[in-house]
């Protein structure tokens, strides 16, 4: 399934896995954005949810969606609801993003930032433990990473 907007897109075919996953209840979700897992009162849940904007408490990045989530759909209140999520199956994997907020330059590359406050763009002005940007290919858009080690600060 190709993403058919300006959100988060594999970069790298050869390093990412298309899947179904489990997705949260409920929840209304734009192809192409940022997932993690769904936690709730310090529990996972088994469902995946739209990324915040760093790896905290367990949350960390698992995926692109690979197809939009609607109130409209047959199974949008379903738990356990299955959808395709662009997985990466090793640390090589890159993906293209849309600048959220921030001046992009070729200065940003290396940076690890947050995600965006909707889950399909970084905010590349706010250093966070979300991404690293790996090249720079506009104002506007650019190639990271989702590999934050946990000893890595802002």
């Amino acid at each position: 399934m190709s993403n058919v907007n300006t959100n988060f897109i594999p970069a790298n075919s050869e390093d990412w896995k298309t899947e179904l996953r489990q997705i949260k209840v409920s929840t209304a979700m734009v192809e192409g954005a940022a997932l993690c897992i769904d936690i709730v009162s310090n529990k996972t849940t088994g469902d995946l949810d739209l990324m915040g904007p760093t790896n905290t408490l367990g949350a960390d990045f698992q995926g692109i969606l690979a197809e939009p989530v609607a109130s409209t759909d047959d199974d949008y209140a379903t738990a356990g609801k299955l959808k395709l999520v662009h997985v990466p199956m090793n640390e090589a994997a890159k993906a293209f993003f849309t600048v959220g907020e921030g001046t992009f330059t070729t200065d940003n590359v290396g940076a690890a930032v947050q995600f965006g406050s909707t889950s399909i763009d970084l905010d590349v002005g706010s250093l966070g433990l979300g991404a690293r940007i790996t090249d720079y290919i506009s104002a506007t858009r650019g190639k990271c990473s989702f590999c934050i080690p946990n000893t890595l600060t802002a």
